[in-house]
């Protein structure tokens, strides 16, 4: 029998339901169990359409709960076991082996989008290796620290766990450890813009890669070095690299974004779309195609089909409860709608804000929420809304201590000033 109740609003859910640590999951199965309204046209003509605005039947959400408290029970019993095998192995005098325990049960947590957790147990860990004299250990830890830094966007620290691995990585003569500290500081400097940081250390990690014969690492240094060239307007050695890139099976979208084939990057991309949907699906994947292929679109000035991407991209974010990618994916629509300065953009980066506050908790997609939304009031000339919300962006990267983002929304309020 159907329910003769009207279904709520993820908003009004979201309302109702405390914010507690315990309760995280349940936040993401709220979003996982919504639903568009029927009568909703998302494609083209609802700008108002976010996930706030989706419909939850709590009957369904008492089904999935069930479902869901199994799987948190079968992540806390995982880590439960994790902690008590670096136990067992410090009573056994193997302490390089507990604190591997300790680094998987924080590579769990980072599965689940959990980086804050996975940060402690990363610390713990560390903790633990500092003393011993196989400095192996220390040295994973800190590249998987460096990751973690990186991906929640706080540089300055990826940066310096970075720095501390490569030291420790050199002096043990462990190749594939200098590699991967010569990757991270690469990126930490080329997302940063300083170009010459990073052409520096990727060069360095080449050196190391190709003495080794590390396929994997070249491959992707080769890439790292093209997106750098490309920036710099060196187009020649840009596409010498992406050819490189591509013998060491590079993904091929990239190749031919990195190269400006337009269409034969789309059809890249919808072929690694294709595989990415195969036998076990990989949402995670396919949510980042699509926000490429969204990008290309935009880049291209195809703002139909760009949001008709980023909004695909947005429904894999909700099903698998992706939160990073689903603010991702509301940030370039928000960015869409400003360039045709559309003002109905501001519902997307609301609700960005909201999962930023209420889901996702991370300062540094925060602040990046925060400076979007202030260069789309910008365009649209709203010049003391822009100024508060570069402002808020200003606040967090100094509390985060990431110096290029600080300089240039100092440039950004500059500019609203003038």
């Amino acid at each position: 029998m159907k329910n003769p109740l009207p279904p709520l609003r993820v908003e009004q859910a979201l309302r109702l339901l405390p914010e507690l640590e315990v309760l995280l999951p349940l936040r993401s199965l709220i979003l996982a169990a919504s639903r568009p309204e029927e009568q909703a046209q998302w494609a083209s003509h609802g700008p108002y359409l976010t996930v706030g605005k989706r419909s939850v039947e709590p009957a369904e959400l008492r089904q999935r709960a069930v479902q869901a408290a199994e799987q948190v029970k079968e992540h806390v019993s995982a880590l439960y076991a994790a902690y008590v095998e670096a136990l067992e192995c410090q009573q056994r005098g193997e302490p390089g082996a507990a604190v591997n325990a300790l680094r998987e049960a924080g590579i769990r947590e980072e599965r689940l989008g959990r980086g804050v957790q996975a940060r402690a147990w990363y610390e713990t860990a560390l903790a633990l290796a500092e003393g011993l004299q196989d400095r192996h250990p220390e040295i994973e830890v800190l590249l998987a620290l460096g990751a973690l830094e990186e991906t929640l966007g706080r540089h300055a620290e990826a940066a310096r766990r970075h720095q501390r691995a490569l030291a420790l990585a050199e002096a043990e003569f462990h190749q594939a450890g200098a590699i991967a500290a010569c990757l991270g500081l690469g990126d930490v400097a080329l997302t940063t813009g300083q170009w010459t940081g990073a052409r520096a250390w990727f060069a360095r990690g080449m050196r190391l890669a190709e003495a080794g014969g590390d396929l994997a690492a070249t491959g992707q240094l080769h890439h790292r070095l093209a997106a750098l060239a490309r920036r710099s307007g060196e187009l020649a050695p840009a596409g010498e690299h992406l050819r490189r890139a591509r013998e060491c099976l590079e993904p091929q979208g990239q190749v031919d974004a990195g190269l400006g084939r337009e269409a034969a990057a789309v059809a890249a991309y919808r072929e690694a779309l294709a595989w990415a949907r195969r036998g076990e699906r990989d949402a995670g994947l396919e949510a980042v195609i699509r926000l490429n292929l969204a990008e290309l679109h935009f880049a291209a000035g195809r703002l139909l089909e760009g949001e008709e991407e980023a909004r695909r991209a947005e429904q894999v974010a909700i099903a698998h409860g992706l939160t990073h990618r689903l603010v991702q994916s509301y940030l370039l629509m928000g960015r869409m709608r400003g360039r045709q300065r559309d003002d109905t953009g501001f519902v997307f980066f609301e609700q960005a804000l909201q999962l930023c506050q209420t889901l996702e908790r991370s300062p540094a997609l925060e602040a990046q929420v925060n400076q979007e939304y202030g260069l789309f009031c910008t365009a649209l000339g709203s010049r003391d809304e822009a100024r508060a919300y570069l402002e808020r962006a200003r606040e967090i990267f100094e509390a985060l201590g990431e110096t290029s983002e600080i300089e240039k929304v100092r440039e950004e309020l500059q500019q609203v000033s003038a």
